[in-house]
């Protein structure tokens, strides 16, 4: 009885020491595990600092790449700003200049019309004929004047027709000032001493390819004579 108990004792210490040694070895598997997993996180970090160092590198260059180009950019926009005002400054300029000769050249040809009356034995004379566009496509306003010179300075009475030449689908065509006027204007009255000035609208048709304007002027009265004038289309356009 007494050797089977002793037989017993032995044999759970074995088991117990076993048991022990298990547990000494997973400690120690688990102790090399977490000192390689130490390790390999400490490379990781070290490859993962190296990757955000070169990062932070790359991304300094770039903001100073980006620092210099608003820079160039403001300086070419400054530029751009610079040239738009000097050519609307030029444009400008040279629209006052073209306005300044076009009221030079009338007037020229109006005193040129009173200080020499001879075209017509009556000192009467069509001084200025001038087209002037309103925006619209073949919307225009007319400016006719008149002048006479006589020593006795006579009134003067009458009427004047204007009559506008061209083309209209392939064919030559005259427009009287009835037609252009949508009716409202037919014959201009006259009535002046020294000069008149006389103004409307005209409508040109789609299509009517004007080339001359033909002003025709008849005074009532004794000692006057009718005449005509004509203009080239090109030469009466504002």
């Amino acid at each position: 009885m007494s050797s089977r108990l002793i037989v017993n004792s032995h044999s759970l210490w074995l088991r117990r020491a076993r048991l022990a040694l298990i547990l000494v070895a997973l400690g120690l598997g688990g102790w090399g595990v977490f000192l390689l997993g130490q390790q390999a996180a400490g490379l990781d970090n070290d490859s993962l600092r190296a990757e955000r160092d070169r990062l932070r590198a790359q991304l300094s260059e770039a903001e100073t790449s980006n620092r210099r180009l608003s820079a160039r950019v403001a300086v070419l926009e400054r530029a751009e700003q610079i040239d738009r005002q000097a050519y609307g400054e030029v444009e400008r300029s040279l629209r006052q200049v073209q306005d300044e000769m076009l009221e030079l050249k009338e007037e020229v040809a109006f005193y040129r019309g009173i200080v020499s009356p001879a075209e017509t034995a009556s000192g009467l004379n069509v001084t200025r004929f001038s087209l002037f566009g309103m925006g619209g496509e073949g919307v225009y306003r007319f400016k006719l004047v008149l002048t006479q010179l006589r020593t006795n300075n006579r009134l003067v009475k009458g009427h004047a027709r204007i009559t506008i030449e061209g083309v209209l689908h392939g064919k030559q065509t005259q427009l009287s000032l009835k037609e252009v006027s949508g009716g409202t204007l037919d014959r201009l009255k006259l009535r002046f001493k020294y000069f008149q000035n006389i103004e409307g609208d005209i409508v040109l048709p789609e299509g009517f390819l004007p080339s001359r304007v033909i002003v025709e002027v008849v005074p009532v009265g004794k000692g006057w004579q009718h005449f005509k004038k004509s203009f080239d289309w090109s030469d009466i356009i504002a």
